[in-house]
This record gives structure tokens, sequence and C-alpha cells, in this order.
């Protein structure tokens, strides 16, 4: 199927023409068009499998050409442009781009968006693994696990997805260290037209191979915070990574049950004293009024060892379930590594604290296996 470049600097069609051209497209030097006259041109062909659309030098030029090349244009296009202007992107795709490839990391971005595309085009591939984490008290350290575990789980499967559904203390972004441009609200707030591609520039990368969609920046942005916006997130996560972890708020919340009726599994993480069983009890009576199935529950123990804790077995009995997991109490290693805003899998990776998550991390990798 014929490719065709649209494009007014020659050095940049060049260099896209030349990913393509390897890449086993055909596109010989007469599909390389300029901005003037392109989608006439396109509109006269009847097969066309890729556009690439280079806006520079007039960005808003080329902006304008989208919508008329997505209007004449059976295949896919693809807008090259500064990735840096992060409005300049959602513009770009909201004017009809399918994806969005960064003039700075050409070569190698075209390759990896032209790779998204035949992926996509191969039709839907196996959902990610789906695990909601949720601490009935706090102190619990439910974000901090959540944190460690997505990146035990991408060391193994070279990526996995945080979503931070903390819209009030959401911490997932100061743990990784992280800056994000984008939030779960920015997805919410447009919804509408949520798409993979949006979607994936929504996410802020962590060198571990974790991706994240941090809670909103301003408390004012909680509003936004929708169950049809967590459905989409959730939805195109799942169809990106081979596992996905929301860190939860208040279960009991509209765009929180959401999360727990797509669950896998719910891990609850917890301590060893008083008021958390109290309140893991009372979390488990609602998760069986809500017909979470028993068996998606995982209890885990967090910060375990700690003085005058209830003993273990006093507390299945209490709660009448059994523990799956114990995370060892380890303040030293826990702080130093949070305060840097570095995982302490990843920090401290020989600690025994580190041990126990990646053994949660094969625990939860071994569910999906089965």
């Amino acid at each position: 199927m014929p490719s065709f470049i649209v494009a007014d600097h020659g050095s940049t069609a060049s260099r896209i023409r030349e990913v393509l051209n390897f890449g086993g497209h055909d596109c010989p030097s007469a599909h390389v068009l300029p901005l003037d006259g392109a989608a006439g041109r396109l509109g006269r062909e009847s097969t066309i499998d890729l556009v690439v659309v280079a806006l520079m030098p007039d960005l808003e030029r080329g902006l304008g050409l989208l919508p008329a090349v997505s209007r004449v244009a059976p295949g896919k296009i693809l807008a090259v442009g500064p990735a840096a202007d992060s409005k300049l992107v959602l513009r770009a795709l909201r004017s009809g781009a399918d994806d969005y490839v960064d003039s700075a990391e050409l070569e190698a971005e075209l390759e990896s968006a032209i790779g998204r595309l035949n992926e996509a085009a191969r039709g839907p591939a196996q959902l990610g693994r789906l695990i909601a984490v949720l601490a009935p008290s706090g102190g619990s350290g439910s974000s901090t696990v959540a944190a460690n575990l997505g990146v035990a789980l991408a060391a193994e499967h070279k990526s996995a997805c945080l979503i931070d559904l903390k819209p009030k203390t959401g911490d997932l972004a100061a743990l990784l260290d992280l800056k994000p441009t984008f939030t779960l609200a920015d997805l919410c707030r447009n919804a509408a037209k949520l798409d993979r591609v949006m979607f994936e520039r929504s996410v802020v990368k962590h060198d571990s191979g974790v991706s994240l969609v941090a809670a909103p920046h301003h408390l004012d942005d909680m509003v936004l915070i929708k169950s049809e916006g967590v459905t989409q997130a959730l939805q195109f996560a799942r169809a990106s990574f081979p596992f996905v972890l929301a860190d939860l708020d208040h279960p009991s919340h509209p765009e929180q049950r959401v999360v727990l009726d797509l669950a896998d599994v719910v891990l609850i993480a917890f301590r060893l004293d008083f008021a958390s069983l109290r309140n893991v009890r009372r979390t488990l009576e609602y998760l069986d009024a809500l017909d979470v199935a028993r068996d998606k529950v995982l209890l885990v123990v967090n910060r375990y060892g700690q003085a005058h804790e209830v003993p273990a077995a006093k507390a299945e009995e209490a709660l009448g379930r059994k523990i799956a997991h114990y995370i060892p109490e380890d303040p030293k290693s826990v702080n130093r590594a949070n305060n840097h805003g570095v995982p302490v899998v990843i920090e401290a990776r020989s600690s025994r604290v580190s041990k126990s998550l990646f053994q949660l991390a094969m625990l939860l990798d071994g569910r999906r296996k089965k």
C-alpha cells in the first residue's frame, strides 16, 4: 500500500522517506508533496496506507492542513513536529492525526509510531491484568506498595502502568520522582475524545519501564474524575500494558467502584493493629455486598513485625480469611527511598522489604500465568 509525505522542509521529508522505505512502505519521490495542494492530490488517490505530515516550519499552517487531509485520505495520518509543547500535540491529535512523532527523535519515534499503527491494525491483544490496591486505614503504605509492585512487574515484563486514583493525596508521582504534564483529570476532561494515542501521550514514563497516570495537580480538578473517564483510561491502559495497578482511595466512590468491578485482583494492604483490622473487616463486608469474588481478594500485611502488633493467627481468625503475604517493616530503607523519589526495589534491592515485594510481584504474576 502506498505512503505519502506532506512537507515543505526538504531535509525532513528525506529523513521521513528513508524510514518509510527502510520499513517496506512504498514511498517514491513522487509521493512527497508540498503543503499547498496536498489535500487535493491525496483526494484523487484511491489507496493510501499512510500519510506523514511534517508540521514544520509553519506549525499553524501544518495544523490547519490536518483536518483536510483526514477527510480525504483513507489511510492513517502521522503528524511530525516538536513534542515539547504538549498543547501542540493535543491540537494535532484533535485535528485528525492518528499519532504524533517528535521531530527531535524523528527516526526512532517514526518507527515506533508505525509499529503502534501496525499493532492496532492486527486487532486487540490480550488485556493486561488489573490490580486494585487499597488500604482500609491510613498509614498502611498502599501507595508505596503499588509503586514498588509496578516497578517489580515492569522489571519482568518490560512495562507496567500505575493509575493514581487518590485525587486528594496521590503520591505516586512523588514516589517515582516524576513531574507529569497531564493527569487523570485531563483524561477525564477529554473522555469523549479519548483514544489510545491521546492516552499514551498523557502518561509519564519512569526509567524502570513503569508508566504513570498521575493524580490531579490541583484539588479543584477532583470534580473532573468521573466513572466514564476512569473506565476509558483503564481500557486503554489494559490494552497497552501487561499489568495495570490502580491505587485506590475510597472504594465506595463511583469512579473507584469501576476499578473494583473490573479488577482481576483486589489487593488490600493493612497493618496488624486493631484499627486497621476493624477497617479491613468492614471493607471485606463491603466487597461481599458488591459481589466481588472472594478469590479475587488478596490480603497483604504491610510493615509486618512492628512492636505489639496483633498476632497473624488472631488476625486471620478475626477476618475469617487467610493472609496471603507479609511485607516486613523496614522504615530505614523505605523512608530513605521514598524521600529520594526512588522505589525501594531499586534503591535497596537486596533489602528484606525489596525481596518481599518482588515475591509478591511473582505471586501476582503467577496468578496471571495460571
